[in-house]
């Protein structure tokens, strides 16, 4: 599943939009010339001073305000701030200093640095952080659903400013890590009558370490250091370039050969072999992610007969998945959120590979002659894998498993009518921002049915109350016992099947040091952290 923030098809898979060629297109030639092409001397320097990371799929536009899809996140998080932002999974300021939430968790009081410039030499100050709010709200887009109780917020004076929330919101702020803070005044002026969505597809109005100097649709996205930057430069490269190239066999080429430095999908088969050739490292990190298999909670489906989900649990070959199809890259997933997580219970109920077990519970309930259809993101290498894999488990049960390849717009759009939900939809998860919301909130909530992330149509009222409490909650042990509940209520309803929690693996070339992996930004990689030996 995708958040809207972070529900997206795959660790890297399914297709989106293309970006339409526009004012960075003309400007993308110079520039990425600059990066790649031309001999002597002059071109190897270049070379050295450019960090090039393959990518398998290009963004749809350069608006952080979509930055809750990872494609946008990437190429908008070189060239913008936040507020704050994660470290070590604490919640640390960036380009706020200081802040008090009241007691009631209603009003935050903020404080800004004051030595930010924007990339066109402007001042940050507290009333481009409103605008930049302001604008999430009118435009009910992308990020503005992590900061739903976002009420309004005024500039004391060019460092300071209070928020207000319509209600207490435990995940705020959080939340505003994923908030870039744009310059109002360049926004205003190229607002046009779409609040600016059109002229910030293919341009750029923020104050972070990189500038988009070019974009060619598809091919690649180029940056350059903003020298003004306010947290300064310590052997960061001179330009970072995101090469799109969709194939994994490519990307290795590209890598062996020199032309990139990061490659951001390597086929599993070909992890050893980087890692026995010398010059590469071979990278790999837990994740928040979790693959679901979603079952249909809403509608008429043969899912509705809660002893035939329980079944299908127990059929499923969980450890093959991590060893034949991860490459031991991954751990068990136990429960639907991450073990990463804050507030995640270890002891929730969590079925094992038992067909023998599966057929018990079939017979019992006098389940037979069932057919039932899963629907996979085409092109995701584990997906594939493990629809196949699930296909031929259920077929021990005596159950028929059809598969049905989608695109993840095709699965949004099948999962937006009730009727249309696949009886099983195997999705990842991977949330925005480490904060059990992201997932539990977001994935489960019924309101979120046909409008939203929650993709199998899950509704209980039960943990509706649970996770609008916990949300509310000011008091942390008290959120974790409501999410725990949750939890606990969700897995008992065998609502989803949660079939691996893979890591994310990077293969990059050994000469880039400083580069690691963020869950708070999954599949990005913070360019600003990275040097070039």
């Amino acid at each position: 599943m995708r958040p809207n923030n972070t529900h997206k098809a795959s660790p890297r898979s399914h297709r989106r939009p293309r970006l339409a060629a526009g004012a960075l297109t003309a400007a993308a030639a110079l520039a990425l010339t600059a990066c790649g092409g031309g001999g002597g001397a002059g071109a190897g320097t270049a070379r050295a001073e450019t960090l090039i990371i393959a990518e398998n799929e290009p963004p749809a536009t350069f608006d952080p305000v979509q930055a809750n899809n990872s494609t946008v996140d990437e190429v908008v998080r070189p060239a913008y701030d936040t507020l704050v932002r994660f470290e070590d999974g604490e919640i640390v300021g960036s380009l706020a200093t200081e802040w008090t939430v009241s007691d009631d968790g209603t009003v935050i009081e903020m404080t800004l640095r004051d030595d930010v410039t924007f990339h066109d030499g402007a001042a940050l100050t507290a009333h481009d952080v409103v605008y930049t709010l302001d604008r999430a709200k009118r435009l009910q887009l992308g990020v503005a659903s992590f900061i739903a109780a976002y009420d309004s917020a005024e500039a004391v004076d060019d460092t300071h400013l209070t928020i207000r929330l319509s209600r207490s919101h435990a995940p705020f702020l959080a939340a505003l890590s994923r908030v870039y803070v744009l310059n109002s005044a360049l926004v205003e002026e190229n607002a046009g009558s779409d609040d600016g969505q059109q002229w910030l597809a293919t341009n750029d109005a923020g104050s972070g370490p990189y500038r988009i100097t070019g974009y060619t649709p598809n091919q690649e996205a180029a940056f350059e250091r903003h020298d003004e930057y306010w947290g300064g430069f310590d052997g960061q490269p001179q330009k970072v370039v995101f090469r799109y190239l969709s194939e994994a066999s490519t990307q290795a080429t590209a890598l062996r050969q020199g032309d990139i430095d990061i490659a951001m999908d390597i086929a599993p088969n070909d992890w050893a072999s980087f890692e026995s050739t010398g010059g590469f490292v071979v990278d790999r990190a837990d994740t928040n992610v979790v693959l679901y298999g979603l079952f249909k909670m809403s509608g008429e489906t043969p899912m509705e007969d809660a002893a035939l989900r329980e079944a299908v649990s127990y059929a499923y070959d969980y450890d093959q998945h991590l060893e034949n199809i991860l490459h031991g890259a991954g751990n068990r997933a136990r429960g639907v959120l991450p073990g990463g997580m804050p507030c995640h219970d270890a002891e929730v109920l969590q079925p094992g590979y038992d067909p023998d077990r599966a057929r018990e519970i079939l017979e019992e309930a006098g389940i037979e002659n069932v057919s039932i259809t899963m629907t996979y993101l085409e092109a995701t290498a584990e997906m594939e894998q493990a629809a196949t894999l699930l296909q031929s488990n259920l077929a021990e049960i005596g159950v028929d498993l059809k598969l049905q390849a989608v695109t993840y717009p095709q699965y949004v759009e099948l999962t937006a009518a009730v009727d249309d939900i696949p009886d099983l939809g195997m999705i990842y998860t991977f949330p925005a921002f480490p904060d059990p919301d992201a997932v539990l909130y977001q994935s489960f909530h019924s309101q979120f049915v046909g409008a939203g992330m929650n993709y199998g149509g899950y509704a209980n009222p039960e943990v509706d109350e649970l996770v609008e409490r916990a949300q509310s909650a000011t008091d942390e042990e008290r959120r974790c016992a409501d999410y725990t509940e949750a939890q606990s209520i969700i897995a008992e309803d065998h609502a989803a099947l949660a079939l691996s929690n893979p890591q994310y693996v990077t293969v990059l070339s050994d000469g880039v040091e400083g580069y690691a992996y963020d869950a708070a930004h999954h599949q990005t990689v913070d360019v600003y952290r990275i040097s070039k030996g």
